[in-house]
């Protein structure tokens, strides 16, 4: 029969790891290892965002010793795995460790990094240190996600910088991305206040159609 190659296994551990099943999933690792074949990038990131998803981090971290240990480099996504879990936990001491950690490697942030950090920054009310997050990935060319968008403008409203927060919020609607309705109510009573009613209707249509509308009708906002 056909013997098993290295994307072959990828793609079992993968899906093992998807059902939770990590036990077995690191089972076939040490089958593969077994059988002479080498495991990729892709293979130990696999792994990786599996145990961190399912709040391993302590095992995911190791993994990525034992990597490192074995000559495989790693790369955004590795280093974005962990990073993302330490954040949804709100410690982001160890956040911004992984990513000193990622950066003395010389390994490039990617958009999904910037994205993570910023969020997390902004949760804990960083925001000196995600605007800066931000000024970094505007000069690499690299977008903000939607959410990203949010945290921080939200992050600036409850500072009271309002004129980073509505800069942002302009920024976002230039790139074609939309706020949530929270978002959306906050600007409306500030245009409405400044008496600027044009701005206020239009902003108001907008906010139906990308809220209301398509949260009726189970779109994407």
């Amino acid at each position: 029969g056909i013997r098993p190659d290295t994307y072959t296994y990828t793609t079992l551990m993968d899906a093992y790891c998807k059902s939770g099943e990590l036990i077995r999933a690191h089972e076939l690792l040490h089958e593969m290892l077994s059988k002479g074949l080498q495991p990729t990038v892709v293979t130990f990131n696999v792994l990786i965002n599996g145990f961190c998803m399912s709040g391993l981090l302590e095992d995911g971290e190791k993994l990525l010793q034992w990597m490192l240990e074995k000559g495989v480099m790693p790369n955004a996504a590795t280093y974005n795995s962990l990073m993302k879990q330490y954040s949804i936990r709100k410690n982001m001491r160890a956040t911004t460790h992984i990513y000193r950690r990622m950066c003395d490697q010389g390994i490039e942030p990617d958009g999904n990094t910037y994205n993570i950090l910023i969020r997390g920054h902004c949760k804990a009310r960083n925001m000196k240190e995600a605007w800066f997050l931000h000024r970094q990935m505007v000069e690499k060319g690299l977008s903000l996600a939607v959410d990203a968008y949010i945290s921080l403008i939200k992050g600036f409203i409850k500072k009271k910088k309002y004129l980073e927060a509505r800069q942002l919020f302009e920024d976002m609607r230039m790139e074609g991305l939309h706020g949530d309705q929270e978002l959306y109510g906050i600007f409306l009573d500030i245009r409405y206040k400044e008496g600027d009613i044009n701005s206020t209707l239009e902003l108001c249509d907008e906010s139906i159609e990308h809220c209301l509308l398509n949260k009726s009708s189970g779109g994407v906002t």
